[in-house]
């Protein structure tokens, strides 16, 4: 299984168990989720457990609220950026410490797939990086209505953040790969 970390804050945001493509040549991930009733306290409840042979309360949460959620954001305990508006993402897009921070992101990805790159190599890999980032950019700013902004649990400004579109295509999550590394488990 491949997992997802997030190079800044170093938290699992998604990982290959959920249907994706890859879209923007590479350089977002489109994540097909679902909406479903969890609780806080709900456990994440892996493909082949045996609910039965576990200790404890066989009946669940109890008497616990569970509140209507994506599958994804339960399981990776994402946080909703209600911060982040239209004008908050064209500046975060645009914030010159996030764009030299990601420019070390894809230098390092780049590095991993080939250690022997150039700096050439590493430049070029980020413009066209940069060139799909504004693709995907014009794509989120069009479906603005429909966007919601996920981060993780540890809500660090720095850290990654992933993108909501419910539309006539689904639901699915946006990851922007320049900002994790993945790592097989």
């Amino acid at each position: 299984m491949k997992v997802y970390i997030d190079r800044a804050t170093g938290e699992d945001h998604i990982s290959d168990a959920f249907e994706y493509e890859e879209i923007y040549e590479g350089a977002v991930l489109k994540v097909k989720c679902k909406w479903g009733k969890y609780s806080d306290n709900e456990d994440v409840q892996l493909a082949g457990a045996n609910p039965s042979a576990e200790d404890g309360d066989d009946d669940g949460a109890g008497d616990e609220t569970k509140e209507r959620r994506l599958d994804i954001v339960h399981h990776f305990k994402a946080k909703e950026c209600e911060y982040m508006d239209k004008k908050g993402f064209k500046a975060w897009l645009t914030d010159p410490d996030n764009m030299g921070r990601w420019k070390e992101y894809v230098k390092e990805n780049t590095l991993e797939d080939k250690p022997n790159a150039s700096d050439e190599d590493v430049a070029a890999a980020f413009k066209a990086w940069k060139m799909q980032l504004n693709q995907f950019a014009k794509f989120i700013l069009q479906n603005w209505g429909n966007v919601m902004v996920f981060q993780d649990s540890k809500e660090d400004l720095d850290g990654a953040k992933c993108f909501y579109i419910g539309d006539e295509d689904g639901d699915h999550m946006y990851y922007v790969v320049g900002f994790y590394r993945c790592e097989k488990c």
